[in-house]
């Protein structure tokens, strides 16, 4: 792996957690019923397959383990990775996705940190699983092309996410490395994947197709999208095909996104630490979250959204179509988070018009199951939301 070797291992030993989907849940708002699934170990990210299984991996153990279709812990893991943490919440385990063509493939990806032999420098890559009886076998990195972190920010801002668009191509989130205010060219620039969202061929693990930055020689022309911090969480619209991702800073104006190929969404210019959300004069967010009681101009009013999904109102009727929004960070630094439900309006479905609390304690990701049903995680568990009664009234919006 381009002189990066990522030790990949099978487990075989770890006891097995049973499932507890059936169990008596929380009731919450919209008529809606929280069931745990699964104990896991920040169990961030989430995939499903098309035969109904979850794919899930813990962040800072590198475990990838599955949820069998009929809710039960598969008791072996499905794969180990090596992964480095350096002790800070953004590095590990943090993207997987399943081949859109997983039923004839069986393929399984995965975005981690890899370490390297200094424990305070790792390097994003991503690996592919040919998944064989529940078991992830013939490992083979599709891309390792991304430079080392910097020592001096060890943890913070490297890999995100990995998810297929409609268009089968794979979209990889990476943050700025953390490294905004020494290196401001190498986020702004087209030269390297900080700061950037990548659309990639997994056959080859280029640049896709259609790319808009192929005709331009000096970039990584694997970039759709540039000017970002840390665009870990993005989702795709389950009838447009449109891209959401969220962005943050260390201190207010975290950002909605409707991502365009070829978009500039600012980082690290005019953005911060700017009263005006909107200061930076390049794509402005189509919305932007704020901690309870708070603007989000305000000093420390990030909440750090950790995973985003669409429900469709055909599955919830209650909540209708609309987009669900975990935030790892809510009234405080020491808050579990909260599972919040946005609502979204608008020809081009660019306006916020609801933002209502679902439940607390999600931090981690979000997943939709072939059926439609939700399922989200909190430090030490996978839940899902089973769907209420249509004539259930909605909460008041937050002040």
């Amino acid at each position: 792996m381009g002189g990066r070797s990522a030790l990949i291992l099978v487990f075989f030993s770890l006891a097995f957690v049973p499932a507890l989907s059936g169990c008596a849940g929380e009731e919450l708002p919209f008529g809606l019923t929280s069931e745990l699934v699964a104990r896991a170990d920040r169990a961030s990210p989430l995939a499903f397959a098309t035969d109904g299984r979850l794919f899930f991996g813990e962040q800072y153990t590198g475990t990838i383990r599955v949820v069998q279709a009929n809710g039960e812990l598969q008791a072996e893991p499905f794969a180990q990775l090596e992964v480095a943490t350096a002790a800070a919440p953004d590095w590990g385990l943090t993207g997987l996705a399943v081949d859109p063509d997983f039923e004839r493939n069986h393929f399984v990806y995965a975005f981690y940190t890899e370490p390297t032999a200094d424990a305070q420098i790792g390097a994003p890559a991503i690996v592919r699983f040919t998944e064989r009886n529940g078991r992830g076998e013939d490992v083979t990195a599709i891309s390792i092309d991304f430079p080392e972190t910097d020592p001096e920010h060890a943890g913070f801002n490297a890999n995100g996410r990995a998810g297929f668009g409609s268009d089968g191509f794979l979209y990889l989130s990476v943050g700025d490395y953390d490294i905004f205010s020494g290196a401001p060219q190498r986020i702004r620039g087209l030269a390297e994947p900080l700061g950037k969202l990548l659309r990639i061929d997994v056959a080859s693990g280029t640049a896709a197709e259609g790319n808009p930055f192929l005709s331009d020689p000096s970039a990584d022309q694997r970039t759709f999208a540039y000017g970002f911090r840390e665009p870990f969480s993005f989702t795709f619209h389950p009838e447009t095909g449109a891209i959401y991702g969220t962005d943050n800073t260390p201190i207010n104006c975290e950002e909605l996104n409707i991502i365009e190929a070829g978009g500039d969404y600012s980082w690290p210019v005019g953005e911060f630490p700017f009263a005006d959300c909107g200061a930076g004069g390049q794509k402005p967010g189509v919305y932007y979250f704020a901690r309870t009681n708070m603007k989000p101009a305000d000093f420390l009013s990030f909440v750090e959204v950790s995973g985003l999904a669409f429900v469709q109102g055909t599955v919830y009727e209650s909540m209708g179509d609309s987009l669900l929004v975990c935030e790892t960070i809510r009234a405080d630094a020491a808050s579990n988070g909260e599972l919040r439900r946005v609502g979204l309006s608008g020809p081009e479905l660019d306006q916020v018009s609801s933002d209502d609390l679902i439940t607390k304690g999600c931090k981690g990701d979000l997943a939709v199951s072939p059926d439609g049903i939700i399922y989200y995680t909190t430090d030490t568990e996978i839940r899902r939301l089973v769907p209420g009664q249509e004539d259930v009234v909605p909460p008041p919006p937050r002040s």
